[in-house]
């Protein structure tokens, strides 16, 4: 039967969660990515946080970090348009990589597994 066919094609497909979008008074949107990472991290300064924020960030498409455990931080983005289009998806998708590359292996995304991230499933991790 064909909806056995589609039934098998789709058990593999899992549906992550994107952080709610909220627009704001000025125009602009925010959103706040909460990562785990596969360890701890040393406290890292705020110097090193706002470096990593500006590599991950794009002319509308602006990234403040914070750490708020050893093992818990926040990306905060500000988009500068809509950001319901889903036009910044390669945007978070690039940011999320430029953390896990620069700064410590991700192990949870909003609560979800890395492997259930397209962006990283295939990307080795160090943790």
């Amino acid at each position: 039967m064909m909806v056995d066919d589609y039934s098998k094609a789709f058990a593999d497909i899992v549906k992550v969660v994107f952080p709610q979008a909220r627009a704001q008074a000025d125009g602009t949107w925010i959103e706040e990515w909460e990562l785990k990472t596969a360890g701890p991290v040393k406290l890292v300064s705020a110097d090193d946080l706002a470096r990593l924020g500006r590599a991950m960030s794009q002319a509308d498409f602006q990234v403040e970090a914070v750490q708020r455990s050893e093992d818990l931080f926040v990306l905060k983005v500000v988009m500068f348009a809509d950001a319901k289009q889903g036009r910044f998806l390669w945007n978070s998708y690039g940011m999320l990589q430029i953390f896990d590359e620069h700064l410590a292996p991700i192990a949870f995304v909003q609560g979800q597994p890395r492997k259930s991230w397209v962006c990283l499933r295939n990307r080795p991790s160090q943790g």
